[in-house]
């Protein structure tokens, strides 16, 4: 009596790798959401981070904001990142969104962080004031005052929530309500 050696034929072959294709389709959706998500609450790291570098800079300069160009590539100001690098620990890194990867038409083919040095445009109309004696904090309160935001919509379509993020003037980073 002859042994005969178990295998798998085509068809069973053909099969075990139809199923894993499916499955793949179905996680691969779940998967970029995941990653999306983690790309968005880093971002919001880093503007939280910015903001207490700002604050930082605010306890020395006695609250007055820093006088920085919003598009430091067409201004002669100095950019926010030259103004908080003190404060940084020498972490450029943080001024980059992890979602400004994707070439931009408007830029001769670079990132926003490769071309104006951050990912984040800072408001510049606060330059060389004191927040709270703003017109616009007496008007809207400071959890409605934007410091700072992504220079686009990195994180989704825009107009709709959860697009960019933004620092607001209490520190705290979200979405505009």
């Amino acid at each position: 009596m002859k042994k005969r050696l178990s295998r798998f034929t085509l068809i069973e072959l053909l099969t075990v790798i139809t199923i894993m294709a499916i499955l793949a389709a179905l996680l691969l959706p779940a998967l970029n959401k995941v990653r999306d998500e983690a790309h968005r609450t880093n971002c919001k790291n880093n503007l939280k981070n910015i903001g207490q570098m700002l604050y930082c800079y605010l306890g020395d300069s006695k609250g007055i904001y820093p006088e920085a160009a919003y598009l430091p590539s067409v201004n002669t100001e100095p950019s926010i990142v030259e103004v908080l690098m003190p404060y940084t620990d020498g972490v450029h890194k943080i001024f980059q969104c992890p979602k400004d990867v994707y070439l931009q038409d408007d830029l001769d083919g670079e990132t926003y962080f490769v071309h104006e040095g951050t990912s984040y445009a800072y408001e510049p109309r606060f330059g060389g004031t004191r927040l709270e004696n703003s017109r616009m904090i007496k008007r809207f309160g400071a959890s409605r005052v934007v410091i700072m935001h992504d220079y686009r919509t990195f994180h989704g379509i825009p107009g709709r929530p959860g697009a960019m993020n933004y620092l607001f003037a209490d520190s705290h980073v979200g979405d505009i309500e």
